[in-house]
Order: structure tokens, then C-alpha cells, then sequence
């Protein structure tokens, strides 16, 4: 298994959208289209990339219980209403990298990617976050373009 290109970096500021997901991560992609849906629909304006945070390992967590946040950047904060919520990811150190492959495999990513991280001497801040290039491009991890991972040297 080949290490992937691993590009340190630090993520900006952001006010996001969200909507929070418990289950199996393939699902993740309903939400963001439901989040979408919404803010289209509310006369919110997209800022950025949408983005979903993976809070759990797959591997070691039942896919019942996986948690994880189908996220769209705003350009200004609204007012949450139900399961739509708004907060704000503060700046922050990441690591960097890209799944090249089908989403079936981003085990072959993220599992090098991570213990790299960890093996180089790093904390793990965070969810991983997946970047996406439009909201019905989400499929579950793997499906992105880019891979962030909050991270903080030991």
C-alpha cells in the first residue's frame, strides 16, 4: 500500500450550513442534497466547496453508529430551523491529500494517510473533512476531491 502526497496547509474560517447524519456513510449524500435544497430555498448563499465531516473510523465503529455532517459554506450566518444548523469551523493546521480510485476504496487512502499522520508525530484535531465539487457529487468517503484532516504536531 503506497503512502499517499501528503500537503500541509491551514484551512481558513469558515461559517457552514449543516446537517448532522448517524449511519452508515454511503447515506451522507441525501443530506447534502436536503441541505442544499434548504438553502437554495431560504436565499442563502453558497460560499465555497461543500464538505462533509467524518467523525468516526468505519473500521473500528458499527455503521449504524457512524456520525458525520453534510456541510455547505455560507456567506453570512442565518438563523438554525430544525435539523438545518449553521456554525462556524475556526482555522486551523491540516493535513492534505487526495483519494485517487472509486469510492469503495478510500480505505486505501485514508488508512495510510491517517497512520502517516500519526506515525510523523501528529494529533488528530478533529473530523476528517471531504471536499466536494458540487452537493450531488457526494456519495460517501472517497467521493471528494480533496481529504483534510485537523491535525496538531505531539
Amino acid at each position: 500500500m503506497s503512502t499517499p502526497d501528503i500537503k500541509f496547509t491551514r484551512s481558513a474560517k469558515m461559517t457552514v450550513a449543516y446537517v448532522e447524519r448517524k449511519g452508515p456513510y454511503g447515506g451522507i449524500g441525501e443530506a447534502m442534497q436536503e441541505l442544499k435544497q434548504w438553502i437554495d430555498s431560504k436565499g442563502i448563499e453558497q460560499a465555497g466547496y461543500p464538505l462533509c465531516l467524518f467523525y468516526d473510523n468505519p473500521g473500528e465503529t458499527p455503521p449504524a453508529e457512524l456520525r458525520s455532517e453534510a456541510c455547505i459554506p455560507v456567506t453570512k450566518e442565518f438563523t438554525p430551523q430544525g435539523k438545518f444548523m449553521m456554525k462556524v469551523l475556526e482555522e486551523t493546521d491540516v493535513a492534505e491529500t487526495r483519494h485517487d480510485g472509486p469510492p469503495g476504496e478510500f480505505g486505501k487512502t485514508y488508512g495510510p494517510f491517517l497512520e502517516g499522520l500519526l506515525n510523523q508525530g501528529y494529533n488528530l484535531n478533529g473530523p476528517a473533512r471531504e471536499y466536494y465539487m458540487s452537493a450531488t457529487d457526494v456519495a460517501g468517503p472517497g467521493s471528494g476531491f480533496m481529504i483534510q484532516q485537523p491535525v496538531a504536531k505531539k
